[in-house]
């Protein structure tokens, strides 16, 4: 059986709410920027070496995560929140200025590694105010508005791409952060939390390779992550080979976040009240697997069979994020620092990894053998999935206290 952990919970629905205001608003910002910074990168590095620019950034990203528990110790959970929003602000306010392509990718890399590790310091501080049996409905929730935020922008981008070129989004995206940034002082000045216990990050190692659920739920991590690099990165340059402007592009992304939008709460809500994770999670890599078969190999330039595709993989990829979640967060609470930094080295590391496997495959062939090793990642993490032991819903438990002699 796998070591229990001990919780310490503060729930706050304001506070949690707070958090995915916050949320949402960077998530609209950030959606600006997610989908068409790797074609910034592709004009001066190529489509073969764009790898190299996200493997150093998702390096500095794992740097960050493995001293985050040391660094919110010493500074508290909102200023590290704020001290990683300022210097991805002054990252990309810094862009429309420079016209040397090397230092344009120098400042790309760095928004990435710091907006990147803002997410995980607001993943930190939700935590902090969420309740263990309704992790589901709290995660299911929170994914859902920061879905909304990233689905009403991508087409934005690309218009105003279009219209005015990469300058125009990254000045807008600044002035987002700074807004942002301003927000995030003034909701919780009076919520800078640290945390008293030192423990290394080798303990958070020993305690995850210790307990089966964790290590399995950290391999479907890897393999989310995986796809969501590969996916972002590499979706847009193929569409453009295939012969997309980019307008066209923004249409196929809008549909093909609606899922994020309209699944994820229901799916939470299905896992705390009714069947757990275990189970949600196998049938949403199926359909995730079975829809980046047609990622693979579908090669037409027709709007709406790239958005029915496309779509179909976020329907399982949305399961998959907010059971992950879901199933985590009930193993863990808010004063586990060190395994939250640890289960978020899962994107770095599935993004370093990615970056690696791009550079050599895309050394031999076409973008599509990067769909194909997606896929092998996702029957990697469905074998995982059945080693998990699943959580009781509420359903069990109630069945349980209706049990003779309960």
């Amino acid at each position: 059986m796998p070591k229990p952990i001990q919780h310490h919970e503060h729930y706050s629905p304001r506070k949690s709410s707070l958090v995915s205001l916050l949320s949402f608003a960077l998530a609209f910002v950030d959606a600006l920027i997610l989908y068409t910074i790797s074609s910034f990168i592709e004009t001066t590095l190529g489509t073969q070496y764009i790898g190299v620019a996200y493997f150093i950034a998702f390096g500095i990203h794992l740097f960050l995560l493995l001293t985050l528990q040391g660094a919110i110790r010493r500074i508290g959970k909102i200023r590290y929140l704020v001290l990683c929003l300022g210097l991805a602000a002054a990252a990309v306010g810094i862009l429309p200025s420079v016209s040397d392509g090397f230092k344009g990718v120098a400042l790309a890399i760095a928004f990435l590694a710091f907006s990147n590790t803002a997410w995980v310091a607001l993943d930190v501080i939700l935590e902090s105010y969420s309740k263990d049996q309704l992790s589901g409905r709290i995660r299911g929730l929170h994914l859902t508005i920061v879905s909304i935020g990233f689905l009403l922008t991508p087409y934005l981008a690309t218009r105003i791409l279009d219209a005015h070129g990469y300058s125009a989004v990254f000045l807008i995206v600044f002035i987002g952060y700074a807004a942002i940034l301003l927000m995030a002082t003034m909701l919780f000045r009076f919520d800078n939390h640290t945390e008293q216990p030192k423990i290394r990050l080798w303990s958070a190692l020993r305690e995850v390779s210790g307990n089966t659920d964790l290590r399995s739920i950290f391999v479907v991590s890897l393999a989310l992550e995986f796809f969501y690099t590969i996916m972002v990165i590499y979706m847009p340059i193929h569409l453009q080979n295939l012969g997309f402007e980019w307008t066209e592009i923004g249409i196929i992304f809008t549909i093909m976040l609606l899922p994020f939008v309209f699944l994820q709460y229901p799916i939470g809500l299905l896992a705390d009240k009714r069947y757990g994770e275990k189970e949600l999670l196998a049938l949403c890599l199926l359909i995730t697997t079975a829809a980046m078969v047609g990622v693979a190999t579908y090669s037409e330039k027709h709007l709406l069979v790239w958005g029915a595709i496309l779509f179909m993989t976020r329907v399982g990829i949305a399961g998959i994020e907010v059971l992950r979640d879901s199933y985590f967060y009930k193993q863990i609470d808010g004063n586990d620092i060190h395994i939250i930094a640890f289960f978020r080295t899962a994107r770095p590391v599935a993004s370093m990894a990615g970056a690696v496997i791009a550079v050599i495959a895309l050394s031999f062939f076409q973008i599509p053998a990067l769909f194909i090793a997606v896929i092998v990642g996702l029957f990697f993490a469905l074998f995982h999935v059945f080693r998990l032991e699943d959580t009781e819903s509420e359903y069990d438990i109630a069945r349980k206290a209706s049990l003779p002699g309960a």
